[in-house]
């Protein structure tokens, strides 16, 4: 009688830990990088494309190490002010107001959003986004990095933005202010002003946006672009 008791508690343990890993992992939270931006704005009738956030979920279960997952592209994103910035699917963000010469010290924040369903009900992170206005001393000049987001994007076809970081740390749309270039033109060509790549034949390409500042130093980013595939 002892045995067959000891047996079924070898049993029982042994079924315990199948029937664990059998549970989905379920999104538990979220990570938003960055955590924050600050952005320096424009001037008004330019595309104020500035950034790409993403979405990191954690996913867990019972007995198990917690499982990431990117989610930027199926997270819901959200802005918290549509008057100052707007935020559209894969986490690409766009500020709406613009630069007013006259209101040197004008200065605003918001939060933006990504949610996601998860095991209790929806999952969301936040991120708080600055928006600050241009001094006469503050000049495109003093960028001291460079990258780039992606604005659209279908098959064969893509159309980027560069965005600077200045030495302050904001961010600055370099809307029309860099030079596009293609490592592999005869694959991909990109107009050297627009940032819209297209592709020629079956290959792949660097696309590179350098920007030169008035001072003469320079900023580079890069991005590569397999032709003929979504990016």
């Amino acid at each position: 009688m002892r045995n067959r008791s000891l047996g079924a508690l070898l049993l029982l343990g042994s079924v315990v830990p199948f029937t664990s890993c059998a549970v989905d992992p379920a999104l538990t939270s979220i990570v938003l990088t960055p955590s924050g931006y600050s952005v320096l704005l424009g001037p008004c009738g330019t595309q104020q494309v500035v950034a790409n956030f993403t979405a990191t979920g954690n996913y867990t279960r019972p007995n198990h190490a917690t499982v990431t997952r990117d989610i930027t592209n199926s997270a819901t994103w959200y802005s918290y002010d549509t008057q100052l910035i707007t935020m559209a699917p894969g986490g690409i963000m766009s500020v709406v107001t613009c630069a007013d010469p006259n209101n040197t010290s004008f200065q605003a924040s918001t939060l933006i959003s990504a949610s996601q369903q998860g095991f209790h009900g929806v999952i969301r992170a936040t991120a708080t986004v600055n928006l600050v206005e241009p001094k006469p001393t503050t000049t495109a000049s003093h960028i001291v990095s460079l990258s780039i987001v992606r604005l659209s994007n279908s098959i064969g076809s893509a159309q980027y933005v560069a965005v600077g970081k200045a030495a302050e740390g904001m961010l600055v749309p370099l809307n029309g202010k860099v030079v596009w270039s293609s490592s592999n033109p005869q694959a991909v060509r990109v107009d050297a002003s627009t940032g819209i790549a297209r592709a020629m034949t079956a290959g792949k390409s660097t696309l590179t946006a350098t920007y030169t500042g008035k001072d003469g130093s320079s900023a580079i980013g890069t991005v590569d672009f397999g032709s003929l595939a979504q990016n």
